[in-house]
């Protein structure tokens, strides 16, 4: 059984991946504190570590550093979720053997797909569009659904209501779904039973205290000849739910007071807490403009006029999870140019067009040109000064074997921060 080992200090999310990976037939070493991570790493030896760091990231570095320093442990591959940083500072971390780095919020469909890859797994995600968002107004927890019911948000909404209920001190939640944007049919009737079923599994929760907001006449009949949700009310006025909640001895009992621009606009454009439902996916609308690079550690470009040898090189960089551009010709290499697209270039000193050196003084010129690696079957020593005095990093005789390749970029990237 493959095995992988959660180290995030945010229970929402840690649960959750738990229950995903458990679905799968993976076993699951939840760490909830640092102190005791390097042990379970050991006694474990996990498939695959999935690690949350926050900006203060000192004893999740102290942790790479002594799981790469130990040889049963040097090559377990790492996922990293945490706060926005500079790829020149990502890059590095692959020398650890972090495969991605994901900003929070996370989008849910790339985490897991990376997850997938490396595990050789199938975890099925539902990749609906939709935007899921919670609010409180004293004992009511308002819960806004827009463009779709995403079994994966719902999920994870059940144990973000769990941790408001528990957080809050609430005795008696009252909840008020609010369903208005949009329309169902027969087909939708699994999914909003998924919704009401998660609901009413957090502790505290009961049916008379539920209410939908909701236009379609398929839910009200859904909810009306469903034995199990008796008492659940649903109507087209959110007024009159909220007459059916408010008591008199509510902090709150005036029902103007209660519908105000704050509880329905939703949060969900600010909210950058990864155990919040601000996880996204890449369908979701406002986050459209994907670049299908989400999460990647190292960016490299190889230029190479030996297809053979460039498509080659380009596995080994890739099977690290680099993102890889690949050039025949040093010139579509400077059309193509930008300054912070690379971290590193892999460069043949023999190019069809044009040679490596003209690249070399190419890349120099620039303000952010990234460091390069000559990798060239020349064995000529004059090639090799003008080469590293040109400002090559390296110089690297073909062939070589992958992990010569790989080392000597980590090492020339960890020089490079």
């Amino acid at each position: 059984m493959k095995r992988v080992l959660i180290a995030d200090s945010h229970s929402l999310f840690r649960d959750f991946l738990k229950q995903k990976l458990t679905e799968v037939q993976i076993e699951v070493i939840v760490s909830q504190e640092n102190r005791d991570l390097q042990t379970k790493l050991i006694t474990s030896l996990p498939n695959l570590i999935i690690l949350d760091i926050n900006e203060d990231d000192s004893e999740e570095m102290e942790f790479l550093e002594q799981k790469v320093k130990d040889s049963n442990t040097a090559s377990i591959p790492v996922i990293i979720t945490g706060p926005k940083r500079d790829a020149a500072n990502i890059a590095p971390l692959t020398k650890y053997g972090v495969i991605k780095y994901f900003e929070k919020p996370v989008k849910l469909d790339v985490f897991f797909n990376a997850i997938n890859k490396t595990l050789h797994t199938s975890l099925i995600m539902d990749d609906t569009p939709c935007v899921l968002d919670l609010h409180r107004n004293n004992n009511i927890i308002f819960v806004e659904i827009a463009q779709g019911l995403n079994r994966e948000k719902i999920a994870l909404m059940q144990f973000k209501l769990a941790e408001m209920i528990e957080n809050e001190s609430m005795d008696s939640p009252k909840i008020i779904v609010m369903l208005t944007s949009l329309d169902f049919n027969f087909t939708d009737g699994f999914n909003i039973e998924f919704l009401i079923d998660n609901i009413l599994a957090c502790p505290g929760i009961h049916q008379k205290n539920l209410k939908l907001l909701s236009t379609s006449e398929f839910v009200k009949d859904l909810i009306d000849g469903h034995k199990a949700y008796s008492g659940i009310e649903v109507a087209s006025n959110l007024p009159k739910l909220l007459n059916g909640l408010i008591d008199s001895n509510s902090e709150t009992s005036n029902v103007p007071d209660l519908i105000t621009d704050q509880i329905l606009t939703a949060s969900f454009e600010t909210d950058d807490d990864i155990g919040s439902l601000a996880t996204r996916f890449t369908s979701d609308e406002i986050y459209s403009t994907s670049t299908g690079k989400e999460g990647s550690v190292l960016s490299l470009a190889i230029i190479d006029s030996d297809e053979n040898n460039l498509q080659f090189t380009k596995q080994i960089f890739e099977s690290v999870g680099a993102i890889v551009d690949t050039y025949t010709h040093g010139q579509d290499f400077s059309d193509k140019y930008e300054d912070g697209k690379y971290n590193l270039v892999i460069l043949d000193v023999f190019l069809a067009d044009k040679t490596g050196l003209s690249l070399l003084n190419f890349i120099k010129s620039r303000p952010y040109g990234p460091p390069v690696i000559i990798y060239s079957p020349s064995a000529q020593k004059e090639i090799i000064a003008q080469c590293l005095k040109l400002g090559a990093k390296s110089y690297i005789l073909k062939p070589q074997k992958p992990n010569v390749l790989i080392q000597k970029s980590l090492s020339i990237l960890h020089f490079s921060e």
